[in-house]
């Protein structure tokens, strides 16, 4: 009896014990925290999204030129846009294309019993260039401009007429000609609009290769070259 006394005593004593470590024990979580661990540092990289960098247009001279303009039996229409870059205060440097087609309408050719026969004949004109132009004050400027020019054409100016032995009728002969032609345009003119990039000029320019030019097939005939906005009269 004695000894079922101290096995209760114990028993419950060690019953106690473990109650109370329960009692010091947190409640459970109803979200536990995942567990984390400690990782080696890790190199971060940064890639930075880069503006484009915006185009300052004082800088440059931007000019859409158009040709227009009539000569004896035909007209001359076509495009010489130019582009220049401010390289020193007020001096610009810059280049060019340009393309020119030249229509010749009802030319008349006499054949050896004097009666006339009409034809049509057709020139193109490419080429490009450079230039420098000086801004001399507001608006004023003065430019020179070198350029080639290579010429595809019906030779107008050597044709002949050419009869057709088995039906009796007549033909303009006209031989096809390529000729290379530099030009040196000297001028000075005024930018129509306020901006300094954008040109609307009124120009007059000569070329000073016209005295060693061959006349008949000169881009520009006359040797002057008078430019009004964005149209070019020679």
């Amino acid at each position: 009896m004695k000894k079922l006394a101290v096995f209760l005593s114990f028993f419950i004593l060690f019953t106690a014990l473990l109650k109370a470590q329960d009692d010091e024990l947190p409640p459970p979580s109803p979200h536990p925290k995942p567990q984390t661990y400690d990782l080696p540092d890790q190199p971060q990289t940064f890639h930075a999204i880069k503006k484009a960098p915006k185009v300052d247009l004082s800088n440059y001279i931007i000019e859409p030129d158009l040709i227009v303009s009539f000569i004896q039996g035909g007209f001359n229409v076509g495009a010489s846009p130019y582009l220049g870059y401010r390289v020193w205060k007020n001096l610009y440097a810059g280049g060019g294309v340009t393309y020119i087609y030249t229509g010749f309408r009802n030319i008349g050719y006499a054949d050896a019993v004097g009666s006339v026969h009409y034809t049509n004949a057709n020139w193109h004109t490419f080429g490009g260039g450079a230039f420098l132009q000086y801004n001399i004050w507001k608006g004023l400027f003065v430019r020179s401009r070198f350029e080639v020019m290579h010429r595809w054409m019906d030779d107008v100016y050597d044709a002949s007429v050419v009869a057709n032995p088995q039906n009796s009728t007549y033909s303009v002969h006209m031989p096809k000609i390529q000729k290379t032609v530099p030009d040196v345009l000297l001028g000075a003119g005024y930018n129509l609009l306020q901006s300094k990039s954008f040109f609307l000029p009124v120009m007059f320019s000569y070329n000073v290769l016209y005295s060693v030019t061959d006349k008949l097939y000169a881009v520009y005939p006359h040797g002057w070259v008078i430019q009004v906005g964005f149209v070019d009269l020679f």
